[in-house]
């Protein structure tokens, strides 16, 4: 509480008849606050920034043998910047700092980025949807970073910690539009979760021009074929939001789900269903 403690004397010096040995204590007593309010919105800024990725840590080992390789893999859940960043030491004494190559991978096998140097060695990219769009359906849609020791010639033992800090921000994993006639006519929309997390689901939808009602009441609902159970259902006039948290329990049971929307009335309707998904911390 230190800045408390700063303002409470800075007030104290306000309020009184300031001599010239208040008027420098003031001025120190203003820069000491700056000094603390400045650190105070670094903080937080830095906390704002670093909200929407994780960073996954791990130490590896290299021997100074040209075939000698480390690999790590991840999943890439969310649209965003990649940082790789390794940290290591070299074991044997040497004049030279070792120098390592480290390689980005994606999940087809396409190298994304490389980049050799010495400690520390920091590699970034910046995925896109198209990148992701691929994730989930399978064990290899996970990334992988290589950090191999044939950067030079005089190769060294070492021995460090790679981080990698990907994006967790939230994607859309289904966005498509419907029509139904009515008299129990339903659409299944299916989508692939890729990994436990949030997933929000929001339908709107407003009654055909030759309708004469201005609100139709539908029923929407979220199905896991995995679990062979409805795992929600809502029944409304638009909009209707599901919410629903996927569990890694869930999950082993098939990532595949279903939004279902079925339309009791008469009247014909048009609508839109997305898939909001936000990957769990």
């Amino acid at each position: 509480m230190k800045w408390f403690f700063l303002v409470r004397q800075y007030e104290v010096i306000v309020r009184s008849q300031p001599s010239l040995a208040d008027l420098r204590k003031r001025t120190s007593l203003t820069k000491s606050i700056k000094l603390v309010v400045a650190t105070l919105i670094a903080i937080l800024t830095f906390t704002a920034g670093s909200a929407n990725t994780r960073t996954l840590e791990t130490r590896f080992a290299l021997s100074a043998d040209l075939r000698s390789e480390f690999s790590t893999r991840f999943p890439l859940l969310s649209a965003g910047r990649i940082v790789v960043e390794a940290n290591w030491d070299q074991l044997s004494a040497a004049h030279s700092p070792a120098s390592l190559r480290m390689i980005l991978i994606q999940p087809n096998g396409k190298t994304a980025a490389t980049k050799s140097g010495s400690s520390i060695l920091r590699l970034e990219y910046q995925a896109t949807e198209q990148d992701i769009q691929t994730v989930g359906e399978s064990d290899t849609s996970r990334w992988m970073v290589k950090i191999l020791n044939d950067a030079d010639d005089n190769r060294k033992e070492v021995s460090g910690i790679v981080r990698i800090t990907v994006p967790i921000g939230t994607r859309a994993l289904e966005d498509t539009q419907f029509t139904l006639v009515g008299s129990g006519n339903a659409e299944e929309i299916p989508f692939i979760v890729p990994a436990p997390g949030k997933l929000q689901i929001d339908t709107t939808w407003e009654p055909d021009l030759s309708s004469r009602s201005s609100e139709v009441t539908l029923v929407v609902s979220l199905i896991h074929p995995g679990e062979a159970k409805t795992i929600a259902r809502r029944q409304g006039v638009s909009p209707v939001r599901v919410e629903h948290q996927v569990t890694e329990e869930a999950l082993d049971r098939g990532g595949r789900w279903i939004v279902r929307v079925q339309n009791d009335t008469q009247r014909k309707v048009r609508g839109r269903v997305t898939v909001t998904y936000s990957p769990s911390l």
